[in-house]
Order: C-alpha cells, then sequence, then structure tokens
C-alpha cells in the first residue's frame, strides 16, 4: 500500500483527492474472519473440540492471531490517513473561510469609496477631475486618457466631465490629410464643452488647409486665449490670426522676419506672452514696440550686430529669454543692451552668446534701474565671479546662477 501523506499542509485539493484514491485503492480485502473453532462453538459449545482433535489450538489461534494483527495494523494505519486527510480538509476549509472573510472585508472599503464617490458634490467631484488631467501643456483626444476616460466610467461622471469647461480647454488640433472630416467633429465636440471659457491651442498650419482650419475654429475664435502655431508653407500667414481678438499668449516656432512681423500689426496690441524667433535686430526691438502690454518674452535670435538701434522703453515687460543655437549665433548683445530699458524687468535668462558685453550690461542694468530677482546665465555663456559679484552690487537682491558646460550650478547671492 503507498502511503498517504499526512502533512496537515497539503499543498491544494488536488493533492487531498489524490491521496483519497491512492488509499481506496490500497485497501485489503477483508478475510473470513471464522475459524472452523469458531463455527464449531457456535453450533454446539459443549462439543466445540470434537472436530478439532487431530489440531492443536495453540497452533490455531497463533496462526489466526498473527493474521488478525496484520489487518488490524493495516486498518489502524488507513484510519490514520484517513484522519489526516479529514484535518487538511479541515483546515483547507479554515483557511478558505477566512479567506472569504477578507475579501468580503477588503470589498467593502471600496464600496464605501464608490458610495462617497457618488455622494461627493458635483464641484468638488469636477475639482478632483482636473487633477486627472495628464500633464501636456496640450492634450489630444485619447480614449485611454482624461478627460475621455473619465466619461466612459458611469452615467453620472460622464455628466460631470462633460459638464466641466476646464477638463475641454486644452487642445492640439493635428491637421492631417487622412481622415480630416472625422478629426474636425471630433475637435468640434471637444471644444463645445468648454463652454465659452479660455482656450489654450496648438496647432500645425498649411496652406491648403488653412480655410479648413478656420472654419473649424471660427465659433470659438473668440475664446482662444493661447495659440501655439507653426506654418508650413502658407503663403499669406497673418490671415490665419484675423478676429483673434481675445488671444493673450502667441508662440510662433517659424522664423519671423520684420515684414511678417508688420503683417500681424492688429494682433500684437493684446499679447502679454510671447514665443517666436526672430533673425534680425531690428525685428526684436520692433516687437516690443508693437506689444505694449508684453510681459513675457521667450525669444530664439539669429542675427549679426550690424548698426546702432534707436533707445526703446518697454515698461511692462518682467520676464526675458534670449535662446537659440550658439554655434548659429556669433554676434553679441552689446547693441540690446545699449538701446533698451526695462524697468520692471525681474527675470533674464541669457542662453546664446559666448562673447559677454559686461560693460554694455551694467549701463543696461543703471539705466534701467529694475527689481531684478533672478540673472542665469546658460552654459555657453562666459563670465567671471567678479563681473556676477558686479551684478549683485548693482542690484542688492538679485540671485544670480551661472551653468558651466558640465550644467553644475554656481549661485551667486
Amino acid at each position: 500500500m503507498q502511503p498517504v501523506n499526512s502533512n496537515p499542509n497539503l499543498a491544494a485539493v488536488s493533492d487531498i483527492i489524490s491521496a483519497i484514491q491512492n488509499l481506496l485503492h490500497s485497501q485489503t480485502t477483508m478475510l473470513d474472519l471464522d475459524t472452523p473453532y469458531s463455527r464449531a462453538a457456535l453450533l454446539n459449545p459443549n462439543q466445540c473440540a470434537i472436530g478439532l482433535e487431530d489440531q492443536s489450538i495453540n497452533a490455531i489461534t497463533t496462526e489466526r492471531n498473527t493474521e488478525r494483527n496484520h489487518q488490524l495494523d493495516t486498518v489502524l494505519h488507513e484510519i490514520s490517513d484517513l484522519e489526516a486527510i479529514m484535518n487538511v480538509i479541515q483546515n483547507l476549509y479554515q483557511q478558505r473561510v477566512e479567506k472569504k472573510n477578507k475579501i468580503i472585508q477588503s470589498m467593502n472599503p471600496h464600496m464605501r469609496l464608490r458610495l462617497a464617490l457618488w455622494r461627493l458634490p458635483t464641484e468638488i467631484l469636477s475639482y478632483i477631475f482636473v487633477y486627472c488631467l495628464p500633464e501636456d501643456r496640450y492634450l489630444s483626444p485619447a480614449s485611454r486618457q482624461a478627460p475621455i476616460l473619465l466619461t466612459r466610467i458611469c452615467r453620472r461622471w460622464r455628466e460631470v466631465a462633460v459638464g466641466t469647461p476646464s477638463l475641454w480647454c486644452k487642445l492640439w488640433v493635428a491637421v492631417e490629410h487622412n481622415d480630416w472630416q472625422k478629426r474636425a467633429f471630433c475637435y468640434d465636440v471637444w471644444l463645445k464643452r468648454t463652454l465659452g471659457h479660455p482656450l489654450s491651442l496648438a496647432l500645425r498650419c498649411y496652406n491648403n488647409w488653412t480655410p479648413l482650419v478656420r472654419s473649424l475654429l471660427h465659433p470659438y475664435i473668440h475664446q482662444i486665449s493661447s495659440l501655439k502655431i507653426e506654418f508650413e508653407q502658407v503663403e499669406q500667414p497673418e490671415c490665419v490670426f484675423k478676429d483673434f481678438s481675445a488671444l493673450q499668449e502667441l508662440i510662433i516656432p517659424n522664423h519671423i522676419t520684420f515684414k511678417l512681423l508688420c503683417s500681424f500689426a492688429p494682433l500684437w496690441a493684446h499679447l502679454t506672452k510671447v514665443e517666436l524667433f526672430v533673425d534680425e535686430p531690428d525685428a526684436f526691438l520692433h516687437l516690443l514696440r508693437l506689444c505694449p502690454n508684453l510681459s513675457s518674452l521667450k525669444i530664439c535670435v539669429k542675427f549679426f550686430q550690424k548698426k546702432s538701434l534707436r533707445p526703446f522703453t518697454h515698461p511692462k515687460l518682467q520676464f526675458l529669454r534670449f535662446y537659440g543655437d550658439p554655434w548659429i549665433f556669433r554676434g553679441s548683445l552689446r547693441g540690446i543692451f545699449d538701446a533698451l530699458s526695462v524697468p520692471n524687468l525681474r527675470v533674464l535668462h541669457v542662453w546664446i552668446t559666448s562673447t559677454w558685453p559686461h560693460e554694455e550690461f551694467k549701463t543696461f542694468l543703471t539705466r534701467s534701474a529694475c527689481p531684478l530677482e533672478s540673472l542665469v546665465f546658460g552654459n555657453t555663456v562666459i563670465t567671471t565671479v567678479e563681473q556676477r559679484a558686479e551684478y549683485v552690487a548693482l542690484v542688492p537682491f538679485l540671485k544670480v546662477v551661472a551653468l558651466k558646460p558640465s550644467r553644475t550650478r554656481i549661485r551667486y547671492k
């Protein structure tokens, strides 16, 4: 007989079934427990020894007792195996009961959370939804990302999400030749959910697609407060900006010439933030003249200083960043600092020039008398410790950060 594993920690129910099957197959067929003596005694107790006169009673009992002891040991072993199996089954049953109770207990908090979310006021749920949005500056419609995902959970979440305009106020419009009608329908549904709130849009404009884009955006043109736009072979880009009366922020990664800059003239007056690429120093200062309300300017420059510039003061500019490719830009900002005054400037970043006009910059700081708080030099701008100390002396609360080529930051206060 194959012994049954009596370990009370059998691995699984299948192990128990296998053990029971082995036990059933190994059962010993019970032998006849009667003897000639016992049968005779049952028929005639007074004559029980007549038929046994030629046999030894001791021999009979010894033989039978040996056989019965063997059978008894087998049965006791089988009982022991069954008791072990029953103990394992009992333990497994108890474990499953405990596991069931834990699962039920773990479900209760989730049910309470679901009920709590269901009972949350719409305003709070809307506030939570805003924090579910991706961190991207512009969003593309995607079924597995907020805000679209929030509309697919349940009816109430859909109603709250659709009724929360701030979830739909950032959009990347991909103007492509394939499936434009389908895309336009999707974008229109998205934009309708803004319910008149300010919009931040990003798009790439092709010459033959300009009318289609304008047709899409026309109902929402007075909502667009921030726009990032790239031109691709557009013959009259100034036509794209017609009627953008609410625009405050404009980002144009393309090169902007002086002529093109002037063609946008009506647009600039309302802008407070601008980021673009100019290739003439005159275009830079002319841009400042066109933008009297400008508070932040990030400008990628690509020009050589050829002539002196007319002095100009911009009273509202607070943040100014010069950046670009230092291998292309080989000029100096000397002429800019000679001509420009910014009495309200608080942050200045310079990331392009390797020829730093120290004296002109000191004169610029003195003339502007600005409350400059932060001055950051990129890792291609070469300045000395003594020069940076002079800037701090001119502006007592100034913090200067100089980035070395290894991008290690050195801060001066």
